[in-house]
């Protein structure tokens, strides 16, 4: 590229971001941010609890940023997707494309500018994070900027796929609601049929944004540990119930401790109760329990530990989808007739 491409860039930009400072969209997307922080800090602040569960920075950001790569989604589809057919529904193009400048120029240009808006008003979110981690736990952390930057390549990449649609389709509107769909739905659904380890998917790279906080991925499988101890505990006791003689023997366990002074002296309900399991026990094992069993059984083998993600190799994923976006965009673009 010659110096003057690079002004022409520089002009190209400027005046994306000034058009798109002044559109509706840009109001939408902005309000969108911030209705979406205000509704989590307003809940947090409303429900049982309240903060008193919020003692660490992780903790601060799994609360905001755990499903924040669909707000980065629905941002990027409302002002990236527009990027390019706005030339042509507007008409704007026919006065554009007269002049000394090149398609690809005018491209670049507005790839930058969406990139900046869209990395401005995420950052005005992070900022907003930081703020209520300063006043609720007294410090940001130290993996807020490692996440800041997983989310600027999700925009990149994002921002990419939108620029396909818009290369390829006439109205605005059409390609907001395509992106949506591909970003959101589409892409999503994929990586669900595919199974396995689909590192190489958009949606799973950008779920870096969060799991690359060791502490959130610790929490998660503290979690899941738990769970599958419960199931394996709910096993055990009906596996028990399915062998007569165990039941019958811990039926005699009980009938005899109700027979001394200590069952006497318990409440009446405890009492009820320990007859109530006597009872339960001299029955026959129900036919369904050993289904149930295997049904329990494997959902612990499903149930399976989140693995720290590898994350230079996953910004690594973003950066090749929106480069390839980009790419395919360009070959559509520069070929694009009225």
């Amino acid at each position: 590229m010659m110096a003057n491409d690079f002004k022409q860039i520089a002009v190209v930009t400027k005046n994306e971001i000034i058009k798109m400072l002044r559109g509706k969209k840009f109001l939408i997307s902005l309000s969108i941010i911030l209705i979406i922080f205000a509704l989590i800090t307003i809940l947090k602040t409303v429900s049982d609890g309240g903060w008193d569960n919020i003692q660490k920075t992780s903790d601060i950001l799994n609360l905001y940023l755990s499903m924040f790569s669909y707000v980065i989604l629905l941002v990027v589809a409302l002002l990236s997707s527009v990027a390019l057919v706005s030339e042509f529904e507007e008409r704007t193009a026919l006065i554009l494309f007269t002049r000394p400048i090149k398609r690809t120029t005018i491209l670049i240009g507005k790839a930058m500018a969406c990139l900046i808006v869209e990395a401005c008003m995420i950052l005005a979110y992070y900022i907003l994070v930081c703020i209520v981690s300063l006043i609720q736990v007294g410090g940001i952390s130290e993996h807020m900027a490692a996440s800041y930057g997983i989310a600027l390549l999700y925009i990149f990449a994002a921002s990419g796929i939108s620029f396909i649609v818009s290369s390829f389709f006439k109205r605005g509107s059409v390609c907001t609601i395509i992106s949506l769909l591909v970003l959101i739905v589409i892409i999503p659904i994929f990586t669900s049929i595919v199974g396995g380890d689909t590192w190489y998917m958009l949606d799973t790279a950008g779920n870096t944004i969060i799991t690359c906080v060791p502490e959130y991925v610790d929490g998660i499988n503290e979690g899941r540990e738990g769970f599958v101890g419960v199931v394996s505990y709910a096993s055990m006791i009906l596996n028990a119930f399915t062998n007569p003689d165990t039941n019958q023997a811990l039926a005699d366990v009980l009938y005899n401790f109700s027979q001394t002074s200590e069952y006497q002296s318990l409440d009446k309900q405890v009492q009820d109760s320990i007859l109530y399991i006597i009872g339960f026990l001299t029955q026959h094992p129900d036919e369904n329990l050993p289904a149930m069993i295997e049904t329990l059984d494997a959902l612990k083998l499903y149930i399976s530990p989140m693995d720290y993600p590898d994350v230079p190799k996953e910004a690594l994923v973003l950066m090749v989808w929106g480069i390839i976006g980009y790419l395919i965009a360009w070959v559509k673009f520069i070929k694009r007739e009225f």
